[in-house]
Order: C-alpha cells, then structure tokens, then sequence
C-alpha cells in the first residue's frame, strides 16, 4: 500500500480516537465568573425597584454527562446579588432609596442540553434551580442589614451559550444567563416603617464565562 495511504489511514484512526475519547468523557470540572447586572423586583404595594446595580459571582463548575447531548450541572459559588428599592416615607411624601448589596453562597442544580459539534464549537441551552443562603447583607453605608434579609433564596436559571473545545477535553463555555428569584429576600425586621414585611426577589443578568477540564 502507499505510503502515503498509510499516513491518510493513520491520521484517520488517530483523530476517531481523539473524538471517541472526548465522547466518552463522563466528568467535567472547572472555574466560572460571571459579571451581572443585578435588581431587586418588589412585590408590594408601595415598593418600587430603583434601579439595577453591578454585581458578580464565582466559583467551581461540576459536569456529569447523562448521555449523549445531555449533562447535570452543579457546583458551588458566590454571588453578589446587588439592588436598590424605592418607597415613599408616609409622614414626609418623600421618595427614597436604599440600596441593598447582598451576598450569597449558592448551589445550582441545572440541566445542560447540548447541539452536535460544529467544528470546535457546540451550543447549549441551559435550566434549571438556583439555592442560596445568605452570608453577608450592608446597606449603601456599608452597615450591616443582616437582620433585614431571608437567609434562604430560591431562583430558576435559564441560560444560552456555547462552549469551544481547546484540547483534548478541556473547554472554554461562555453563555448568556437570566436569573429569576423565586422567593423574598426581604425579612421584613427594617428600621424603617415602609420596608417592613414587605416582598422584593433578586434577579439578574449576567455574562458567565468559564473553562472545564
């Protein structure tokens, strides 16, 4: 046979090894970051949301492949879920704002539903269920507001993204996420008469940008 036959025959069973290989990875581990931009949602009378602010999160990615095109997604992370709320004090009629800088230990628990390679590239949907205890809660001045803020949160998380294979298994996943709070951040324990047992959830917008291995 000639040589250069050989070669074509060898590359050939060299690359569907390296594709059976990556098809065959059943575990995914990684880092994220996710810049956002995050808002508080009232749900009262007398509640308004008074704008959006920067926040972010951060940590460890886990992937489990159920099958083909299909993976469960968890992991832990930290997440500043940044807002601002409007009210207008009942004795002055003056509109005011506080701003409510909150951060949370977060464990998602998603469903990952991936396209067939394109080239290097495949796109996902993703959804599912985010919880949160909060650890940490300041007011605009930095004062602790702890005693303001339910320490359990609950949100669903939809996102569309894509992820480019660099080597091997190791991939790069960037998506676009809208995060949806489900239950009240808001304890209702404000000094302040018109924030009492009031309902606001947190929502955000982020980037999320990762890598696995």
């Amino acid at each position: 046979m000639n040589n250069r036959y050989l070669l074509i025959l060898a590359f050939y069973l060299l690359s569907t090894n390296i594709q059976a290989q990556e098809d065959d990875q059943k575990f995914h581990f990684g880092i994220k970051l996710a810049p956002s931009i995050s808002f508080l949602k009232p749900d009262s009378k007398g509640l308004d949301n008074g704008g959006s602010k920067l926040g972010f999160s951060y940590g460890i990615i886990t992937e489990f492949k159920i099958q083909n095109n299909y993976a469960f997604v968890t992991g832990l992370q930290a997440n500043y879920r940044n807002g601002k709320i409007e009210y207008v004090e009942d004795v002055t009629g003056i509109k005011k704002t506080v701003v409510k800088n909150l951060e949370y230990v977060e464990i998602p628990v998603l469903l990952k539903m991936k396209t067939n390679p394109f080239d290097k590239y495949k796109y996902f949907a993703q959804v599912g269920f985010v919880n949160g205890y909060n650890i940490r809660a300041k007011d605009e001045e930095k004062n602790d507001i702890s005693g303001e803020i339910s320490k359990l949160m609950f949100a669903m998380s939809i996102s569309l993204g894509a992820e480019y294979s660099i080597s091997g298994s190791t991939v790069v996943v960037a998506s676009i996420e809208y995060n949806n709070g489900l239950t009240n951040v808001l304890k209702g324990k404000s000094d302040i008469p018109e924030l009492k047992a009031k309902n606001a959830k947190s929502n955000y917008f982020a980037l999320n940008i990762g890598i696995l291995f």
